[in-house]
């Protein structure tokens, strides 16, 4: 499993569009690390890393054509948050590699990423200036909303 090592210096050098694409293959990495953990979930884990590979591709069939740098106004939260959300991904993947982890520690993992402040908030965070980048957040906080449900859903399942 590849992990993706950047520090705040090359953060500072990438687009905020660029962050949030990254963003969305390393839970797609976790998630995929969840289905190699966790055998008995496989399908289940393996199903939601495809849908965020299918966030970070959007992102990049969406933008062609489109002047990234002006695509997000940035606020002075932004980059913090964005380094807040990948920080906590990057530790629980490294967490995932390094030990067992069982299904249930997983889906509140999951969760945790799901409802962050980074795909919860992202236009009160992240102002999108141009149509397209605004209708793939809203796109993206629709599938969001499912991610959580399909959670919730397989937590009550994994409780009971």
């Amino acid at each position: 499993m590849c992990v993706s090592v950047w520090t705040p210096n090359n953060m500072n050098n990438k687009l905020i569009v660029q962050l949030l694409e990254e963003n969305e293959l390393n839970i797609s990495q976790l998630y995929a690390l969840y289905a190699h953990k966790i055998p008995t979930k496989k399908t289940f884990w393996e199903r939601i890393s495809q849908e965020e590979i299918a966030h970070a591709a959007s992102f990049q069939n969406n933008m062609l054509g489109i002047d990234l740098a002006q695509s997000i106004k940035e606020t002075r939260f932004s980059r913090s948050i964005v380094q807040y959300v990948m920080d906590f991904v990057l530790q629980e993947k490294q967490r995932a590699q390094k030990s067992n982890i069982s299904h249930l520690d997983a889906l509140q993992t999951a969760l945790r990423i799901e409802r962050s402040m980074l795909e919860k908030k992202c236009f009160d965070i992240f102002i999108p200036n141009d149509t397209t980048v605004k209708e793939l957040f809203i796109k993206m906080n629709n599938d969001t909303e499912k991610h959580i449900e399909i959670l919730m859903k397989e937590l009550k399942k994994s409780s009971t």
